[in-house]
């Protein structure tokens, strides 16, 4: 069974493990400054003769509310104010607190694309750093050369409660709509972009996956986006293999996949072999779950084979949920993969799959409260999402050092003691730079 992101829970641990050690020391501002610099490369629009705040000083203000559970404007002008003594030993504040209208306004004249790929940067150098000691395959079958680095998890979230009801523009009723790329080993978002609906999520899958190099990567993605196009991007362009999920949007070749695998004889066959053939079974209070995995390379008779770059073998999940109270529910699940046959590996990438809806989509939504959020412009709204996905990633490497408690309860002891925990956050994060304190471990 895959594990919760591996790279930033065993840094969590390690964070944990060293807590004692760390060293309160006056102010660490190293990590700040250096996050502040970067902001302040991003290319600001605003007539320069009339900014009075500082892009480094809004963004930087955004960073420590998210931090504190501060998630609207509002309150985070009211939150810049109760602790302007405390910002102003990182931030230069020359001309005062912005007006919430600010903070929303510079929010959304910054570049997405530019910030996303600043926030991302920082994060993978922060993480690859930390674990440069843990830098082992994700997993490896050496028979069948097979080495995976990552699961990467392609798929779309909606932002409910976002849309203009009443708007002019029909762009602005709809509710804001994001294509997320999560890497499942690190815990971090690669990629996050806008897109105006969902039945343009499939060419903004194409057109992202075609600009990342995923070498070493499995990329997963739902039914939507199993397209012919979209598993030629994966191969060619990104360089990696993919698992793909099928459903009747792909009518013709689910079908024959699902045929294949409703034969008793295929499925007996393949059970008698531990590389076609996986079973797990997980017991809960009230119920059952049982998962059968199976794979198969014999697709010689699959008549679209070629048309799926590099397609290698197919793939079942059968799930079955026996409940206490002695009902049972059956449900299925079938893939295309460019990856030789490998029930292991099969059982790893379905699981890895719910990474991005279960430790991102569901985080943000519990812990930011995304979907109540009363912000209806939508440049600003997917850039306080990209700070917010920022933010998680810090929280995770925290997660061990405040304990067994949720990341909304870690937001909020940072919000009620927020001078006492900024020094701490940040000392952490210059510990994980450290790596000869790391090798020590």
């Amino acid at each position: 069974m895959s594990k919760k992101d591996i790279k930033l829970s065993k840094l969590s641990k390690i964070v944990s493990e060293m807590a004692d050690d760390i060293k309160i020391e006056g102010l660490d501002k190293a990590f700040f400054e250096a996050f502040e610099m970067n902001i302040e490369q991003l290319t600001d629009t605003r007539q320069q003769s009339k900014v009075k705040h500082r892009l480094g000083d809004v963004v930087g203000i955004v960073f420590f509310a998210l931090l504190a559970d501060i998630d609207e404007w509002l309150e985070m002008e009211f939150f810049a104010i109760d602790q302007r003594e405390v910002l102003g030993k990182y931030l230069s504040l020359e001309n005062g607190i912005p007006s919430h209208d600010t903070i929303e306004r510079v929010m959304s004249i910054i570049s997405e694309e530019e910030l996303q790929s600043l926030l991302v940067e920082i994060l993978k150098d922060i993480i690859i750093r930390a674990t440069t000691d843990m830098e082992m395959p994700l997993y490896t079958h050496d028979e069948l050369g097979i080495s995976v680095t990552d699961i990467v998890a392609v798929d779309g979230k909606e932002t409910r409660n976002s849309g203009r009801k009443n708007a002019v523009d029909k762009a602005d009723m709809r509710n804001l709509n994001e294509l997320n790329v999560q890497s499942t080993e690190y815990g971090i978002t690669l990629s996050s972009t806008r897109i105006e609906e969902k039945t343009n999520e499939i060419p903004e899958a194409q057109k992202v996956l075609k600009s990342l190099e995923l070498r070493g990567c499995i990329v997963t993605a739902d039914a939507l986006n199993t397209q012919k196009e979209t598993a030629r991007s994966i191969v060619e362009d990104a360089h990696a293999d993919y698992c793909l999920a099928l459903k009747a949007n792909q009518r013709n070749t689910y079908n024959d996949v699902y045929d294949y695998f409703q034969s008793e004889d295929i499925r007996k066959e393949l059970q008698n072999d531990p590389r076609y053939y996986k079973r797990e079974e997980e017991v809960l209070s009230n119920k059952t779950i049982l998962r059968e995995y199976y794979i198969s390379e014999r697709i010689k008779w699959f008549s679209d084979k070629d048309s799926w770059k590099k397609l290698t073998s197919i793939g079942y999940e059968k799930k079955t949920i026996r409940r206490a109270d002695g009902s049972s529910v059956i449900e299925e699940r079938f893939f295309l993969n460019s990856f030789k046959a490998d029930a292991e590996l099969l059982s790893i990438v379905v699981r890895r799959h719910w990474h991005v809806e279960n430790l991102l989509h569901w985080v943000l939504d519990v812990t930011f409260k995304e979907d109540k959020l009363t912000t209806r412009e939508k440049k600003a709204l997917h850039n306080l999402g990209l700070m917010r996905r920022f933010v998680l990633s810090i929280l995770k490497i925290l997660k061990e050092y405040y304990g067994n408690i949720s990341y909304k309860h870690i937001r909020r002891r940072i919000g009620r003691t927020f001078e006492k925990q900024i020094p701490i956050i940040f000392s952490v994060i210059k510990e994980l730079y450290d790596q000869g304190r790391l090798e020590k471990q």
